[in-house]
């Protein structure tokens, strides 16, 4: 086989490329998976992280993200996750490879009804980013990126306002 260059590929090259691309197409199987696990599938789905896995939300009101460690403790998670988020549905899911076959990123909306205590029950929608990191053929790292301000509009937070004079449309 030869490479963009007009170079003969090594065996050991073209190998590695067939099992990369093998890599990947499982590992994005698994991401679709994810993405597509819906209702009381949900309590299953800590089950594709590694046993020191984490997982959590990277864009909070406090700077900090939220991260969840360990498979268990993500199982956890996926208890108060149904909880609070009863019906949630993923839609115009996306996922985008990366050079590197462990690693995909997802854009995507969210919607559904939010039940945080202290709060009226909302519905929540937003858009989401995620990154996924594998490693041996289970979700070592997820991480999720959305704007805080929809959640707080669905919580009936108000939201303040910044005056961005002059900034052109």
């Amino acid at each position: 086989m030869v490479d963009i260059t007009g170079t003969a590929e090594t065996t050991d090259t073209f190998s590695r490329s067939h099992s990369d691309a093998e890599l990947r197409a499982s590992n994005r199987a698994i991401v679709e998976q994810y993405m597509n696990t819906r209702g009381q599938d949900r309590l299953r789905r800590h089950l594709l992280f590694t046993e020191d896995g984490t997982g959590g939300l990277w864009t909070t009101e406090t700077g900090q993200p939220i991260v969840i460690t360990g498979r268990d403790r993500l199982g956890d998670h996926g208890q108060w996750s149904l909880k609070c988020f009863p019906d949630w549905v993923w839609t115009n899911i996306e996922i985008f490879d990366t050079q590197d076959p462990n690693q995909f990123w997802v854009e995507c909306d969210g919607e559904g009804t939010i039940r945080f205590p202290d709060y009226p029950d909302g519905h929540y929608r937003n858009h989401f980013l995620h990154s996924f990191l594998f490693e041996n053929g289970k979700i070592k790292r997820q991480r999720e990126f959305m704007n805080p301000c929809q959640q707080f509009r669905a919580l009936g937070i108000a939201v303040p306002e910044v005056k961005r004079a002059d900034i052109p449309t």
